[in-house]
């Protein structure tokens, strides 16, 4: 897994990228792929700059459609994490551990931070294809 976290680590990022360049769930489905899980790169509807906006739950939706919600202490590798700002879910990122999560934000290159400086932001958690990925 290593080898494929360096891979997307200082990706710059851009709205609707899905390769050398990548938003949130492009890098969430990229990795996920690089790692032997389907997921959709999107839902087939367009992706405009301010989606939740019209549609708030649209990222949450997606997730729950593809994977098993689980609580934040259940968290392992290869689960996504939806994190809400301004009470909207609207960022998500990959558990590389149990502590730290990768993830895709505007003006700033793919990065792992850890998981307890995003936890004010915390929303929700998946594991996609319900089974145990540790």
């Amino acid at each position: 897994m290593n080898d494929i976290i360096r891979k997307y680590i200082g990706k710059p990022y851009q709205h609707n990228g899905r390769s050398d360049k990548l938003d949130c769930l492009g890098l969430v489905v990229s990795f996920l792929n690089d790692n032997g899980m389907s997921l959709p790169e999107n839902d087939g509807n367009p992706i405009l700059e301010h989606w939740y906006r019209e549609d708030p739950e649209r990222l949450v939706r997606g997730f729950e459609k593809y994977g098993e919600k689980i609580p934040v202490d259940q968290l392992q590798p290869f689960d996504v994490v939806v994190f809400s700002f301004q009470g909207i879910p609207r960022h998500a990122g990959v558990m590389v551990d149990r502590s730290n999560f990768m993830h895709a934000r505007q003006g700033k290159d793919v990065a792992v931070i850890r998981l307890k400086h995003y936890m004010k932001f915390f929303h929700s958690a998946y594991r996609i294809g319900g089974v145990s990925n540790g």
